[in-house]
């Protein structure tokens, strides 16, 4: 019998530096049945020719849009373009380890339950350094969907090429139709997948992430789109939760909101170091309007302080802190071994 057709969906614009090997993870996949789909949003740089080199292999298309429509490009390719029974949306400059496709088929085999599975990263920077990281959770395990919901409230789980879907559950949630826009597509994705599914989470490195200056993330941090969009996704979480009556979401509506200022109060401290006073004091300014008792916390009063002298020296005073990992799994988790 054929193994079921997984999509891998690559949006692009201006990465041709990266393409390549996105493109070439793909096709490196140990699962025998892939179909590979590139959307390009008119790069201005060498990707479409770098694309095109791969138009010979019968699983690959290539497909081009005649201006850049943005994040739209996940419905786009998800909607119009991808026949998969399973879909992963791999970000351009990012790149798949060759069994990441076996490793979450043999997962979602064994749960068919399961809406999605994330598989763990290692983050890369430009120049291909590693930046070590423990785990996000202690073990590989299924949980129930509306476990995990409150943990999406909190933090980003997994990135967008951590994950891999199952279209049925993606039709279920209206795929990518949402109130807010994509930019926290990825979250919002876990979010709304959790409410109609289980999900499985699997420890093992599969998948590389890109970090670095020309990241999508960092640019919508420097035009702010970044904070407003994470203030307008955690108050539609709110509210769905709300509407369908998920306490152990809605209650931790307060705790959310603190967390959130604090993350602001972080990217504060980035643009500080980076001698970005204006954008600094930008990001203080709204972590206070999310918790107003931020304000009382030491970290922010020094760099309040650096931001009023246009100076970054108080950065010194503020101990590194170590992002805490290797969490507990949802309530209800059952360990598996793949």
């Amino acid at each position: 019998m054929r193994s079921k057709r997984v999509s891998i969906v690559i949006p692009n614009y201006n990465h041709s530096r990266y393409l390549d090997k996105a493109i070439q993870s793909a096709l490196d996949q140990t699962y025998d049945n892939c179909e590979i789909v590139v959307l390009d949003n008119a790069s201005e740089d060498d990707s479409i020719r770098t694309a095109m080199k791969y138009c010979g292999y019968k699983n690959v298309r290539v497909c081009r849009n005649p201006f850049n429509i943005l994040n739209q490009s996940y419905r786009v390719l998800t909607e119009q373009l991808m026949t998969g029974d399973f879909f992963v949306l791999l970000c351009a400059d990012d790149y798949l380890y060759p069994d990441f496709v076996e490793k979450a088929m043999a997962a979602m085999e064994q749960y068919p339950d399961a809406g999605y599975v994330q598989l763990e990263k290692v983050f890369i920077t430009d120049q291909e350094d590693r930046r070590e990281q423990e785990p996000f959770y202690k073990c590989s395990f299924a949980a129930p969907g509306r476990a995990a919901m409150p943990v999406y409230m909190m933090t980003t789980v997994a990135h967008p090429s951590q994950g891999f879907i199952r279209r049925s559950a993606f039709e279920k949630i209206g795929g990518y139709d949402k109130r807010i826009d994509h930019m926290n597509a990825d979250k919002t994705l876990w979010y709304y997948l959790s409410y109609v599914s289980d999900m499985i989470y699997i420890r093992e490195e599969s998948c590389a992430v890109r970090i670095g200056e020309q990241t999508e993330t960092l640019l919508t941090l420097r035009n702010m789109q970044h904070p407003i969009l994470c203030h307008l996704t955690l108050k539609d979480f709110i509210r769905f939760a709300r509407e369908k009556n998920i306490p152990e979401v809605y209650d931790r509506e307060q705790e959310a909101f603190q967390k959130l200022a604090m993350e602001f109060v972080g990217y504060g401290q980035m643009f500080l170091e980076k001698l970005d006073f204006s954008l600094a004091a930008f990001y203080l300014q709204y972590a206070r309007i999310l918790w107003r008792d931020v304000e009382k916390e030491d970290v922010y009063l020094l760099l309040q302080e650096g931001c009023k002298r246009n100076c970054s020296d108080c950065i010194e005073e503020i101990s590194p802190k170590v992002k805490r990992r290797n969490y507990e799994p949802p309530e209800g988790y059952t360990e598996i071994v793949l």
